[in-house]
């Protein structure tokens, strides 16, 4: 078994660890969005908007809130970039993340039963997966610069 460059091997540790600082990326990128809109429009800032889907049906906070999660969905490909650099798992790990805040979100707040809320976390996670799979194929198409002469 050759332990050559982008091995087949699979690291239980490697994934885990990669899951666990992509989701901590996901929910500190989004809190920071959402503070950020939430000085903007002079709204108080609360943990419901991260977690609760009544949130997503406020008349003029439920905007912001959309906007910063489809906001985070670019911050999340960037981390998935920084983190994964494998375009062929950025499917996998975008709907771990996604798949992982529906679980939290309905351990805190119930099934989401807002079409708000599901639309929009829909559509950035195709975002997050297409801007994530750019991102890591850019770096792994990339040229590698050849210099100098072969020793021999």
């Amino acid at each position: 078994m050759a332990m050559g460059f982008r091995s087949n091997i699979f690291d239980p540790l490697l994934v885990g660890s990669q899951i666990l600082a992509l989701q901590c990326c996901f929910y500190v990128t989004m809190g920071l969005w959402l503070v950020l809109a939430d000085m903007i429009a002079g709204i108080q800032l609360s943990v419901d908007q991260l977690f609760d889907y009544k949130e997503f049906e406020g008349p003029h906070d439920g905007w912001l809130v959309m906007g910063a999660v489809a906001l985070n969905a670019f911050s999340t490909a960037l981390a998935m970039w920084w983190i994964v650099r494998r375009a062929k798992l950025c499917l996998d790990f975008s709907i771990t993340v996604y798949l992982l805040h529906l679980l939290l979100s309905v351990l805190y707040g119930g099934l989401p039963h807002s079409w708000a809320w599901w639309i929009t976390n829909t559509a950035s996670l195709v975002i997050t997966v297409v801007v994530g799979e750019f991102l890591c194929m850019r770096s792994e198409l990339a040229a590698i610069p050849v210099t100098g002469e072969a020793k021999t």
